[in-house]
This record gives C-alpha cells, structure tokens and sequence, in this order.
C-alpha cells in the first residue's frame, strides 16, 4: 500500500509541474480532481474543480461544466466556487439535460453502470494486419523527420531500412521508429522527444510511476497494444489515459477511442518507460 501511495505522490507532482507550463490543461486537472479526492485533499480538489470550469467552459463543453458546478455547490462559503457557479449559469443553458451528465474524470453520483461505446467498425486482431498499418505510420513519422530536418537524412534512412527489414511473423513485436531510434542512437531521443512533444501538444508522461489495472489493461487489446506502442494506463472516471509512441499518427488515436469505447487522454512517453511497463504487464 505505501507503495501504491508513493506512486500516487509522484503521480501529483508530476501533474501539479505540467500545470506550472501549462495551466489550462484539462487532464492535468481531471487527474488531479480524481487524484486529491481519493488522498483526502478536499481543498485542493475544490480549487482544481473550479480551475477546471473555466477550461471546459473556454471548450464550450457546458454539459461537464454543469456537471462541475453542481459539485461547487456545496461550498457556499467559498467565493471562487460561487463565483464559478455563476459563469456556467450565465453561460449556459439553464434547462436541464434529461441526460445523466457526465462527469469529467469524477465518479457519477447517479451511480448507473458504465457501458464503453461498441466500436464503429470491425478492427483487426491478426497480427500481420495490425502490424502493416503500424509500419506504415511509423514510416511517416520517420518521413516528418526527415522532412522537417528533426534528425540527420542518412539516420532517418537508416530508422526506415530498420522499419522495412523486420521479420515477417505470427509473434507480436513492437513497430516503433522512436523506439529503434532510441536504442541505435539513444543521444538522439531527447530532442526528438521534446520535438514531439511540441508538435503533437502531447505532454510527456513517466509511465513508471503508474501500475495499470486489469481493468485498464482490457480496455484495449494486448496485441494491438504490443505491437503499436500503445499503453492504457489509468482510468479517471470512465475515461481512459492512454501511453504512445508515436504521438503524431492521428488514426492511431481514433482507433484507440474507438476500440476501447472510451473518452481518451494521450500521453507521450519514452521507449524504455514504455518497455518497463509493457514487459511488467506481460510477465504477471
């Protein structure tokens, strides 16, 4: 359990430093809404909630903020709560939603079971489909690499003969350029990291401190997980956060959101943070 709390602690901080670069981030505030409310830190969770309304409303996501300030309510005495009861007031409609709202990475009052959305078309499981449309993407990225001078030509051409040269086999093996970049040329990982991330708008995230769930873990199949670098790693309400490789494949995340039926969060992550967890996962 003390275990299980430090990583909790990291976790905060972690996100409590995001919120230092970027103060309107919406899953650093859902997470640390979720996060103070199972440590106790009601204080801090009401300051969070409020700083989270004015994000959802600058979304015009006026059904969670509704959600938000229904939970503001309770504290009366707290003027920036008030206050923040009043613009979703003023700014939304006041009727009320027969739909039972939800609630933005904090647990339903409702108490209603979650369903995760059927997927909208039938997705591959076989090993050699998934991994084509990953080694396609993976060579896009390599190809924005290249194009937009993130790493040396001849090194970019090396990552694409690596990607094109991988066995063909029914075994399920990770297709990520960002991950043979790291282990051929591992001095090369941090710029390109901090490239991705300021392309993508995709917040780096150090997926040691987190121990998935079962529960998480089968929101999304292990193969497609294993092979396109992918990592669930935590749940926040009914929302799934959700670990890459390669933040800038599109289609990546909305097979994600499909599959798994859920609202989704991205995190960009290392290679080796993402191999720890991943072969952790898979030995237990």
């Amino acid at each position: 359990m003390a275990q299980v709390d430090s990583k909790m602690a990291e976790a905060i901080t972690f996100f409590e430093d995001m919120l230092q670069t970027m103060p309107k981030d919406r899953t650093a505030l859902e997470f640390l809404a979720v996060a103070y409310e199972q440590t106790k830190q009601h204080d801090k969770r009401r300051d969070v909630l409020v700083r989270l309304v004015d994000v959802l409303l600058m979304e015009n996501d006026y059904k969670n903020a509704k959600a938000i300030a229904e939970r503001l309510k309770k504290f009366p005495d707290h003027m920036p709560s008030m206050l923040a009861v009043e613009r979703v007031a003023t700014m939304t409609e006041l009727e009320d939603d027969n739909e039972s709202p939800s609630q933005a990475g904090i647990s339903s009052s409702q108490g209603s079971v979650f369903k995760p959305k059927k997927p909208t078309k039938e997705w591959p499981i076989d090993v050699h489909s998934i991994s084509h449309t990953a080694a396609s993407a993976e060579m896009d990225l390599v190809w924005y690499w290249h194009d937009h001078e993130v790493l040396p030509k001849e090194l970019c051409m090396n990552i694409m003969n690596a990607l094109t040269e991988r066995p063909v086999t029914d075994t399920p093996l990770l297709i990520s350029a960002l991950a043979i970049l790291d282990e051929q040329h591992p001095e090369y990982t941090d710029p390109v990291m901090e490239n991705l991330q300021r392309a993508s708008n995709m917040p780096t995230i150090p997926m040691e401190l987190f121990e998935p769930t079962q529960a998480v873990l089968q929101t999304l199949p292990h193969v497609f997980c294993h092979i396109k670098g992918v990592l669930p790693f935590t749940l926040m309400g009914h929302e799934l956060l959700v670990a890459l490789l390669n933040p800038m494949n599109e289609n990546l995340k909305l097979e994600i959101q499909d599959r798994s039926g859920r609202v989704c969060h991205f995190f960009l992550t290392r290679p080796q943070s993402w191999q720890l967890v991943f072969d952790k996962i898979s030995s237990s």
